[in-house]
């Protein structure tokens, strides 16, 4: 099924009423797109009916006349606006293995930059000066890495995390909680349109003239994690939106990396109390690749992809690593455990195997030989 070149006016009405994921689905499923959706909810076929309450029935009733129809389609000819489901190749798979995926995702500009190294960064609308700072510095240098930043297009720390991006060369992605024809705040227009120029890309799950509300934003977040491989928090107070997404990766079980920030400032104080609880402490961009295992060289990777245990360039403590590894997936700290190394030992070795092309980094700290 794809509905990525057509009946996006239809996805649009379908998107307008609120349906549950799992609903949605079911009427994808049975009637193959959204047109025939369309077509079945105008003949009342009892499957359709059925399926929905009365209150989103009475929902797509209102806004699916032939004019209102129309005027989708118009709008988002005007806009660039098209969209994909979740049945569609584009779909980003991160997002898919989330628990609550949308089925329907409204986009401007290109869905390609979802395919990279993705990260989210997150932090508070009323951010100081040096969460600003530090924000547009940190996703500069992950963008130098050729690290695309996804973040909500908020005013503070999203926008500079946005900004940083693009000033690094990499593309950046927007998540909106409003319809892509709406822009908010209506200060990021410039924003918004330099996104797009440079090759980044807006997406959202609402239909076009759907208005922000307040709890639109906290169900958005789940789709800035679960589009990303980990979660940045660079300032936030302990009630705050922010703390929201931190919730979405670790159901989703992202990493979360915490800017520390100044202790005194309650700015930061959502950031202290996560540090506390587990989050991971860096100060700079080298740190957060490190941890994920992205400080790599992809020349290198290639020149010496057939090394094996017994290569004469391997060290001791890269064979032991190699040796444990040779029944399967194993953790950092059973890696530790099992080659006797101190961890700053070992992680200097499995950085060289992983420059080398020996073993692979997987989600959560695992490692497993490279086939």
């Amino acid at each position: 099924m794809s509905m990525s070149s057509a009946g996006y006016e239809f996805s649009a009405w379908l998107a307008s009423a609120g349906i549950p994921p799992s609903r949605l689905r079911q009427l994808l499923d049975a009637y193959h797109s959204s047109e025939e959706c369309y077509h079945a909810f105008q003949r009342k076929d009892p499957f359709f009916i059925q399926t929905l309450s009365p209150r989103i029935i009475e929902l797509l009733n209102r806004n699916g006349d032939a004019e209102r129809i129309r005027k989708y389609k118009q709008v988002m000819d005007e806009l660039g606006i098209r969209v994909f489901l979740y049945y569609d190749k584009i779909y980003p798979e991160k997002l898919k293995q989330t628990a609550d995926p949308p089925v329907i995702l409204f986009y401007q500009g290109k869905t390609d930059c979802m395919n990279g190294r993705v990260l989210a960064v997150v932090g508070s609308r009323a951010a100081s000066y040096n969460g600003q700072k530090a924000t547009k510095k940190l996703t500069r240098d992950l963008s130098t890495h050729g690290i695309t930043v996804v973040s909500g297009m908020a005013s503070g720390i999203d926008s500079f995390a946005h900004e940083g991006c693009i000033e690094g060369g990499s593309p950046t992605i927007a998540v909106t909680g409003c319809g892509l024809d709406i822009i908010y705040p209506a200060s990021n227009k410039d924003l918004r349109d330099t996104i797009i120029r440079s090759g980044g890309l807006i997406l959202s799950e609402y239909a076009p003239g759907e208005k922000p509300a307040g709890w639109h934003f906290p169900v958005r977040n789940r789709i800035i994690t679960g589009i990303a491989e980990a979660l940045i928090l660079m300032e936030a107070k302990i009630r705050s939106g922010s703390m929201t997404s931190v919730q979405h990766a670790l159901e989703q079980g992202k990493d979360v990396f915490v800017y520390p920030g100044d202790p005194m400032s309650e700015y930061f104080e959502g950031n202290h109390q996560l540090l506390r609880e587990g989050g991971i402490y860096f100060t700079s961009a080298e740190n957060i690749l490190e941890d994920l295992h992205w400080l790599d060289n992809p020349f290198h990777v290639r020149q010496n992809s057939g090394c094996s245990a017994e290569s004469p360039q391997m060290t001791t403590d890269e064979i032991k690593i190699v040796n444990a590894l040779k029944p399967g997936i194993l953790g950092f700290e059973k890696l530790v455990s099992l080659s006797g190394l101190e961890p700053s030992r070992l992680m200097s070795a499995l950085t060289m195997l992983q420059i080398r092309g020996t073993i692979e980094a997987l989600p959560g700290k695992q490692y497993q030989l490279k086939a």
